[in-house]
């Protein structure tokens, strides 16, 4: 396989579909040169650019960490990929075995790192329980929660307004807005645990002379849906091309187990379970990935309608909501702005 730049490995993305728009549009037709691809990028980048000895991977439980930890393994080697698994006291009780099995399968070293400790040291359960409290006064122990947006987003012109949900000791859901401030505080200490992953990963990294590589996919990649500086902090990103399905189809490709793939998508970031699309995008992501590659492809709205079984005016709904998340996002896919000197903005620093 040759060795892909960026550059040549969106052309290549271009032609992992099938011709036409259909809902199978995102097929991969050749997966096997397509994972070629991919372990060729990651190994270019390694070895030629970063010149490090291998690679570092936070291993989840989910598929986009178990398709970027295979890859790494048929690019590198298994002696040359470590797996780090980081649960804390939110996490959903699957994703350590999980996350252990795919390691086990692919024969790599892990580190196993609780991240609890360091959290409470940070007092980021205690924020997040004070909120809950304060917003449900019968908050205890036995209480779950998780934010949530509105899943209608087919049906009506809205903005993305989280909820809290909390399920009590009797099994009962309750729903409460929360204020700016109270939602602001709770995100913010949310993030930590990214961000608390991310130094783990790059002292395993730049201890060993290894890269930190991304797990992120297409839609989280043009969405905003990672967290800057947290699991966006990294060096590389096999797989920012890979819509989500095209990930699953990957994942199969690569014999991802069963429990990994079957399982719902979650950010696994909050003590009552929720799912991707219930906490960020309000869509399956085979109805989110076309409806992006409709848009990013310019393909004309009776193709898309008569594709996806939607409407003019809920495909325009989800395009407004979709565009309103990149725009926002723009910031987490730039390098920070700087001041050259003369009143002009740049992206990067002049030489």
């Amino acid at each position: 396989m040759e060795n892909l730049t960026d550059e040549s490995f969106e052309t290549h993305s271009k032609v992992l579909t099938t011709p036409g728009f259909h809902a199978d549009i995102l097929e991969i037709q050749n997966i096997e040169a397509v994972a070629g691809h991919l372990q060729d990028f990651i190994k270019s980048q390694v070895l030629n650019k970063f010149k490090r000895r291998g690679a570092v991977v936070g291993i989840s439980g989910g598929v986009d960490s178990a398709v970027t930890a295979s890859l790494c393994v048929r690019a590198l080697g298994a002696d040359k990929v470590i797996g780090l698994i980081m649960p804390e006291r939110e996490s959903h009780p699957k994703s350590q075995p999980l996350a252990e099995q795919m390691a086990k399968q692919l024969g790599i070293r892990t580190h196993y790192i609780d991240l609890t400790p360091v959290l409470y040291s940070h007092n980021m359960y205690q924020t997040k329980d004070a909120i809950v409290k304060k917003n449900f006064p019968a908050f205890d122990s036995s209480c779950k929660y998780r934010l949530v947006v509105p899943q209608d987003l087919l049906q009506r012109d809205r903005i993305n307004i989280s909820y809290l949900e909390v399920l009590d000791g009797k099994g009962q859901v309750h729903k409460m807005r929360l204020s700016l401030d109270d939602y602001s505080t709770l995100w913010a200490a949310t993030t930590m645990k990214h961000r608390t992953r991310m130094i783990n990963l790059y002292f395993h990294a730049e201890k060993n002379n290894y890269v930190v590589v991304g797990t992120t996919n297409k839609a989280e990649t043009v969405q905003g849906y990672y967290v800057k500086f947290g699991d966006g902090g990294v060096d590389l990103e096999p797989q920012a091309n890979l819509y989500k399905t095209q990930v699953y189809q990957m994942a199969d490709f690569l014999n991802v187990p069963k429990g990994i793939t079957e399982r719902k998508a979650t950010p696994d970031t909050w003590s009552y379970e929720v799912s991707d699309e219930e906490f960020f995008y309000s869509l399956p992501y085979k109805t989110l990935d076309l409806l992006w590659y409709s848009k990013e492809n310019n393909i004309p709205m009776e193709q898309v309608e008569k594709a996806l079984g939607l409407n003019k005016e809920q495909i325009e709904r989800a395009y407004k909501d979709q565009e309103r998340k990149y725009k926002a996002s723009e910031h987490l896919r730039s390098m920070p702005p700087c001041w050259d000197g003369r009143g002009i903005v740049l992206n990067t620093p002049n030489l």
